[in-house]
This record gives structure tokens, C-alpha cells and sequence, in this order.
């Protein structure tokens, strides 16, 4: 077996790293960060250098971990998806194929490769050789977690780290990586992407164009930048997402088992430009917080009776959902009528999203953040949503939000009317009742 694990990816797994791709694959650096954009190989980069390690280091364990289980299984999805690649009498050889499970492979030279969500209660007990972190910046307690969960896992194996992310919020262990000396930085733009033939200046060009400035500097420069007039900030989304939290199920139309609870739906109904979405949040009344548990996107033009007949799917699924609130603004009463005509065993109540009632819903939304009131899953385009939206504060006091042109905002709304639905007496958060909206 090649020893380089540039020539070990051509000539086992049929893939021909691009020079920044060879460099990493061959940095024998204990701490690693890694800052690359979008669609530009970082996930099979990744992916190619752990089964390379566990094929040359017997006896060893390499951890996938990541915000969540979902974001991690995507790493190892795409490292079963290139052991698959090896030639199969090179497989038999090397891979125990009836131990390939979703989180866990097993080598024949007693080495292992497991995915894990970056959860302190799931960590605890393993120590690791190769340990990688995607999506580092998301992690939630990142400096309790970092500090006094993953890098006691290499001690006793003077094991190597490597931390990768999309740029996030400065006030981040992993920001403070990229300006640790002792970390190797492996950053490279967009236009690196390019030069290697992965990416067409024209598909650049365009993503520069209808992408807000500071997300394109984020997720095609490779920098850490915030705009200013995100009305949620990079750090209380970060923090407001939990690595044990996942989402109840991908597809309603199966068998649903779903933690008891009480549970509120969100419904923003799509126009022309933003499609619709449900957002389902589960009540906790012991620990006196809400946390999503599932998220529904239709294609833009869905027709209504379409989102309707989700939301009575869901509904029917959980037996236990005490209200959906439902986004009527510029649709009138018939989405809502339609739905209690539906046999929702719900009360189904509508809202006119005004200048006033999205300032009350969406600050009650960021108010459960502040107070850790409210968990989140890792969900990329919710976290993109939340942040796109922008916030002005008008001469009588009022705040005006937007969102730029070419995002989206829908699963934020569905989110924030869910998390709305939940004011009631008795799920009062902090003792405090707010206010009801008039055209409530």
C-alpha cells in the first residue's frame, strides 16, 4: 500500500487530489485548521486521509465529529462511499465488510473509524488517534468541549487534530486556531478552486452576484466577517444549536416515533418568490425549554393543499400537537379554514405578519436565545436564514426586517411562529408573559 496518500487515493480509491487537496493529505502536523470554500473538496479531502490512516496505523481510532450526527454521517458517508471504490479482493483484504455500519468501520488491522456528534456525554471514554472536527465553528460550549473533552482524547496517544469549518463568528475556539501558530493553516479562495479546475470563473461570477457580500467572503474567501445588521448574531445562533438534537424523522410518509412532549407547528405560506415551510418544535416542560424537532421544505409554488395535507400528516404523526400557527399574511383565512376543515385534531390559528406582530415574534425568538431557551439542530440553510436576516430601526422606534435579495427567509418565519405558538400560561419561559399582538 502507498505510503503517500496522494498516490494511495489514485491508484486504490480512483480519485486525483488537486494540489491544495495533496497538501493536506500529506501534513504530518499535529494540529491542523483547515479553511476552504464551498464545493471545494474539503469532505473527500477529509474522507481520503482518515481511511488512508486507518489503513497504515493498525490498532488505531480515527473520530468523525461534528455539530451533529447528520453533519458528521456526512463525512462518513462519503468515506463508505470511496472504500466502495477499492478494488474488491484490495477490500476483502483490508475491510471487515459485514462490521461497515451508518457510524462505524472496522479494518482488519484492528483499526476503527467512528462518527460521533461533538455531544460531551458521547465523547467521554474515547481516546483518539486522528480526531477531526467538522464544521468546528458551530460547535456549541466550543471552549468546554475543545478543552475539556477532545483534547484529553489525545493524550495518551500524542494523537493528531484537525478542525475544519466554514468561517464563523471571532469569538470561537476555532477562530482562535486560525491565529494559533502552533496550528498548520490550510486556507485557500474560491479562485485557488478555480485555478484546479474545480470551479468555472462563470459559476464564480455568478455566486458573487446574487450571494449577500459578507456570506460570499464567508463561504468563497475563507473569511470571518459579520454583517452588521444581522438582527441574529453569529455567536447566539452557535449557541443556541445542541450536538445531541436531531431532527424526529427526514420523511413524515414512514413510521414516526416521537419523544413525548408537546409540540407546536410553525407554517409559513410561500408567495412567488419564498417557498413554504413547517417548522415543528417540541415543548419541554420539565427543563422549561423549546427545541426544534423537525423542519418541512416544499418546492417553490407548492399549491397550499399540498402544505395543508403535510401539516395534518404531521399532526396525525405526533398526536400530540397543541396549535399551529399559520403565516395568512397576503393569503386570507382560506389556508386556515381549510386546515381545521381538514380534521386537524389541532387548534389551527392564523397570523397577519405586520410591522409590529414580526418584531414581538421574531424578538420573542431571539429572546429564548439569549436565555438558552431555545435548541436548535444543525441544519445549514436554517443557520443561513437566521443570519441573513437583517433589521432596521425606524424614527418612531419600530424595527423593519428584510432579507437580501436571493435568500430566503421561510424557515426562519415557520420557525419563529412556531416558537411563538408555544406562549402559553403555562409555557411561560423566565415566569414572564408577553404581550399578544393585536391582529393576532
Amino acid at each position: 500500500m502507498p505510503a503517500d496518500p496522494t498516490k494511495f487515493a489514485a491508484e486504490w480509491l480512483n480519485f486525483h487530489p488537486v494540489s491544495y487537496q495533496s497538501k493536506l493529505l500529506a501534513d504530518d502536523h499535529k494540529r491542523i485548521v483547515v479553511l476552504y470554500p464551498r464545493q471545494s473538496g474539503k469532505t473527500t479531502t477529509l474522507a481520503i486521509r482518515m481511511i488512508h490512516y486507518a489503513l497504515t496505523h493498525p490498532t488505531t481510532t480515527s473520530l468523525i465529529v461534528a455539530p451533529g450526527l447528520r453533519q458528521s454521517m456526512i463525512v462518513m458517508d462519503r468515506i463508505q462511499g470511496l472504500i466502495a471504490q477499492i478494488a474488491l479482493e484490495r477490500r476483502r483484504i483490508q475491510v471487515r465488510q459485514k462490521e461497515i455500519q451508518r457510524t462505524t468501520i472496522r479494518f482488519k488491522n484492528g483499526s476503527r473509524i467512528v462518527a460521533l456528534p461533538c455531544a460531551p456525554n458521547q465523547l467521554r471514554g474515547y481516546s483518539a488517534n486522528l480526531l477531526v472536527i467538522d464544521e468546528a465553528a458551530f460547535v456549541n460550549d466550543d471552549e468546554t468541549v475543545f478543552y475539556s473533552v477532545l483534547f484529553p482524547m489525545l493524550q495518551t496517544t500524542n494523537g493528531t487534530l484537525v478542525a475544519s469549518s466554514t468561517p464563523w463568528g471571532k469569538d470561537s475556539a476555532f477562530f482562535k486556531f486560525t491565529q494559533d501558530p502552533n496550528f498548520k493553516l490550510h486556507k485557500i479562495t474560491i479562485d485557488v478552486v478555480v485555478k484546479a479546475g474545480l470551479a468555472t470563473r462563470e459559476f464564480v461570477a455568478e455566486m458573487e452576484r446574487i450571494t449577500p457580500r459578507e456570506r460570499y467572503r464567508r463561504e468563497y474567501l475563507a473569511e470571518f466577517v459579520e454583517d452588521e445588521l444581522s438582527y441574529f448574531s453569529q455567536n447566539l445562533i452557535a449557541q443556541s444549536i445542541d450536538s445531541e438534537l436531531a431532527p424526529i424523522t427526514d420523511d413524515w410518509t414512514k413510521t414516526v416515533k416521537a419523544p413525548a412532549g408537546r409540540y407546536f407547528l410553525g407554517v409559513d405560506l410561500g408567495k412567488k418568490v419564498d417557498p413554504s415551510a413547517i417548522a415543528i418544535v417540541r415543548w419541554d416542560g420539565k427543563d422549561q425549554y423549546a427545541e426544534l424537532k423537525g423542519l418541512v421544505q416544499f418546492p417553490l409554488e407548492t399549491p397550499y393543499a399540498s402544505v395543508i395535507g403535510m401539516v395534518k400528516v404531521v399532526c396525525d404523526k405526533l398526536n400530540r400537537v397543541e396549535k399551529v400557527l399559520v403565516d395568512r399574511t397576503g393569503v386570507g383565512e382560506y389556508p386556515v379554514e381549510d386546515m381545521k376543515a381538514a380534521s386537524i385534531r389541532s387548534t389551527v390559528e392564523g397570523i397577519n405578519l405586520t410591522v409590529p406582530s414580526k418584531q414581538e415574534i421574531l424578538g420573542h425568538m431571539k429572546q429564548l436565545m439569549q436565555t438558552n431557551a431555545l435548541k436548535l439542530y444543525y441544519e445549514t440553510k436554517l443557520i443561513d436564514q437566521i443570519n441573513v436576516e437583517q433589521y432596521e430601526l425606524t424614527k418612531n422606534g419600530q424595527i423593519l426586517f428584510s432579507h437580501p435579495d436571493g435568500t430566503h427567509d421561510d424557515q426562519l418565519w415557520a420557525l419563529a411562529l412556531a416558537t411563538y405558538a408555544t406562549r402559553t400560561p403555562d409555557t411561560s419561559y423566565m415566569g414572564t408573559l408577553y404581550g399578544v399582538p393585536k391582529n393576532y
